[in-house]
């Protein structure tokens, strides 16, 4: 794999690197020459900023992102661009991976002013960390008579920004305050799936918009409420939005692995950046949705997924260490075009593939002479099924399969000569412990030994390189970790180790989550507001502590951990746990109503408690025998297995009455689904 530091711009090494040169993030260390007076975030470059009287542009993105390398390319590696810059800001680089706290508060800023928010992000702040200014990316003429304008201003009518700043911090103020709500009934519940489908694509899947992302999600949800109400639609979207998203072009038939997104709306032309936080929870869902349904296609998704994070996401460790856990992300670009790794002429494939072979790529993968892309290039997607595929190529099945594996593997082989997306090689705690969880889902869901080991070795490696001294980290990078842990890393670590203790039970992984759990109450939670905070009390102060409440691309880690809060609470006994996750869901109640399709990891949340949970206890028999219960329970649905060579007896309890216990599955389902059936009690 290709190391970060090697995307520093070669052509600008005449030029004496900043201040990021010293930098462990590759973000920054692709700015580290630029000609910019690049500083990073410290109480030292704000109190420079007061001493000196001048504004800050806090400039937000990350290594991957291809705007970003856009603006630098355009601005920030130009000379003129940067004398204005260096002569009128201090300008300070922020990487949001990094730092997500800094990045949520200023694109909280930049949706208030504009309307809209993206990377790069751009905040030209006051001295005192106001912004006065914000917006995304910019042309380079724009950006020099923007900032130009702002320093006028500044300079002349210093009251103007001021005044302005105290407006948009009131704002800032504002959107972070919630009022408690009122219980959730159960014929709310099922009136959310109704309310969210006004604004799904019934026709290709996912969010009627575009750009178009996968929200994993928000197809838990919807898988959830299907099997709580048996509502027929619901399962039909599932499976449409799975399909689609799988055919299209934002999946990588050739290597595995899902782009960020689709800039339209029918899934075709992604935005060719990989990232570990989608593919962990789309391997997930995908696993689960096999377990559900048994389709094939489904599993095959999940494993491809594997494959690609394990040989193009993870990371080597030293001699001593046979894990280092995985890197954050592959770019979008490269050889300075965006997708240029993944995308073919119809003349390359003619070279790559024989005439057969070639025959049957050009109907599998909708192959046009000019391109079905930009620049005469062509995107590999899957618009055809496997059996249209078959009439209008005239192959067998037996033909078909082998001939379309020997397609791919002579791609592949072509596409590994190629100039490889850049890599970033920093380890981030959440977003691996998302994929903690996705491996410990696969092995569970898809019956598989291997991916457990993988789980488990991840989990364990996890555990002793981010929790230090009682507390979580958030980096590792080049054998430093670094960065106080967020609300996300605790909830998302608690999250992917109770994964695990359901796929395989070890107390341990019981007791590590609930560790986390009382950590994170310690620290982030307000008593005044009720919720918790994204940053930790002992953690840096910015202009706003800010609570993450809203479910998107990554769940709230709120109602992350007040799903763990729950989960735990069941499994211990522990009603101090479970009341809190329902405190937490009261702050988002009256919302999560009204627009459910931004709240969809808090709407399972709210069937668990509204419903009472599902506790199933579980001694003896056989782990084969308990794929029913991830067929038709809900994902709530807490499990206790304890192996041994006694006949089974299963024990379910659920809205604070246990059941005298059963001795078959079968049994145990019948009054399991008519304890989580959505319907007036």
């Amino acid at each position: 794999m290709s190391n970060p530091l090697n995307t520093i711009h070669n052509r600008m090494n005449h030029n004496q690197p900043n201040a990021l040169i010293h930098a462990n993030s590759p973000y920054l260390l692709q700015h580290a020459y630029n000609p910019v007076a690049w500083e990073e975030w410290s109480d030292a470059t704000w109190q420079r900023a007061k001493s000196e009287n001048k504004l800050v542009l806090v400039s937000i993105g990350y290594s991957t992102c291809h705007w970003c390398h856009v603006m630098e390319h355009e601005s920030f590696e130009d000379f003129e661009t940067a004398e204005i810059m260096n002569h009128h800001l201090i300008s300070i680089k922020v990487d949001r991976e990094e730092r997500p706290d800094i990045d949520m508060v200023y694109m909280d800023a930049c949706q208030i002013m504009t309307g809209r928010g993206g990377w790069p992000l751009n905040v030209v702040c006051l001295p005192n960390m106001q912004p006065i200014y914000a917006g995304t990316y910019f042309p380079k003429e724009q950006w020099q008579q923007i900032i130009e304008q702002l320093a006028k201003v500044y300079r002349e009518e210093p009251e103007k920004a001021n005044d302005y700043a105290q407006r948009i911090q009131e704002k800032l103020d504002s959107i972070n305050q919630w009022q408690s709500g009122d219980t959730i009934s159960r014929n709310q519940l099922k009136e959310q799936f109704i309310t969210m489908a006004e604004n799904l694509d019934w026709v290709d899947g996912g969010p009627n918009r575009a750009p178009k992302f996968p929200l994993p999600g928000q197809y838990e949800f919807i898988l959830d409420y299907h099997l709580l109400t048996g509502e027929e639609s619901a399962k039909d979207f599932l499976h449409l939005s799975l399909i689609k998203m799988s055919n299209g072009g934002i999946y990588d038939t050739i290597r595995g692995g899902f782009c960020r997104y689709s800039t339209d709306a029918q899934w075709f032309a992604p935005h060719f950046e990989k990232m570990l936080y989608d593919n962990a929870q789309l391997i997930s869902l995908y696993s689960r949705a096999f377990a559900w349904s048994d389709a094939p296609l489904y599993k095959q998704i999940a494993e491809e997924c594997i494959q690609f994070c394990e040989a193009e996401l993870g990371l080597k460790g030293d001699p001593n260490h046979t894990h280092a856990g995985y890197g954050s992300a592959l770019d979008a670009d490269s050889e300075g075009m965006e997708g240029k790794f993944y995308v073919f002429t119809r003349e390359e494939l003619l070279t790559i593939l024989n005439d057969e072979e070639f025959a049957l790529a050009e109907i599998q993968f909708n192959i046009q002479q000019d391109g079905n892309w930009e620049h005469g290039y062509n995107i590999l997607h899957q618009p055809l099924a496997p059996l249209q595929v078959l009439e209008k190529s005239g192959l067998t099945a037996a033909q078909y399969h082998p001939l379309l594996l020997s397609i791919k593997q002579k791609i592949k082989r072509y596409q590994d000569s190629r100039v490889r997306p850049s890599f970033d090689d920093k380890a981030i705690c959440s977003w691996n412990a998302l994929y903690l969880k996705a491996l410990a889902d696969a092995g569970l869901f898809l019956d598989n030994s291997t991916y457990l080991d993988k789980a488990t070795a991840l989990a364990d490696w996890l555990w002793s390189t981010f929790w230090q001294n009682d507390s979580l980290l958030r980096i590792h990078r080049n054998g430093e970790t670094k960065i106080h842990g967020f609300l996300e890393d605790y909830a998302c670590l608690c999250d992917g180790l109770l994964s695990l203790h359901r796929a395989s039970p070890n107390p341990k992984y019981l007791v590590m989550a609930n560790a986390l759990l009382t950590k994170a109450i310690e620290l982030f939670y307000d008593p005044q507001t009720q919720q918790m905070a994204f940053t930790p009390k002992n953690g840096e102060a910015l202009i706003v502590r800010k609570s993450d409440l809203n479910d998107d691309v990554i769940a709230s880690p709120n109602s992350i951990l007040a799903h763990c809060l729950f989960q735990v609470g069941m499994l211990q006994s522990n009603q101090g746990f479970i009341q809190l996750a329902n405190t937490l869901l009261l702050q988002v109640s009256s919302p999560m109503i009204q627009s459910p399709g931004w709240y969809f990891n808090w709407s399972r949340l709210a069937q668990s408690i509204t419903l009472g949970g599902c506790h199933i206890k579980i001694d003896g028999g056989n782990r084969q025998n308990l794929k029913p219960l991830y067929q038709y329970l809900p994902s709530w649905t807490t499990l206790e297995y304890n192996e041994n060579n006694a006949e089974m007896q299963i024990m379910v309890c659920c809205n604070n009455t246990c059941f005298p216990p059963v001795n078959n599955m079968a049994q145990a389902l019948e009054i399991a689904i008519d304890c989580c059936a959505l319907s007036e009690a």
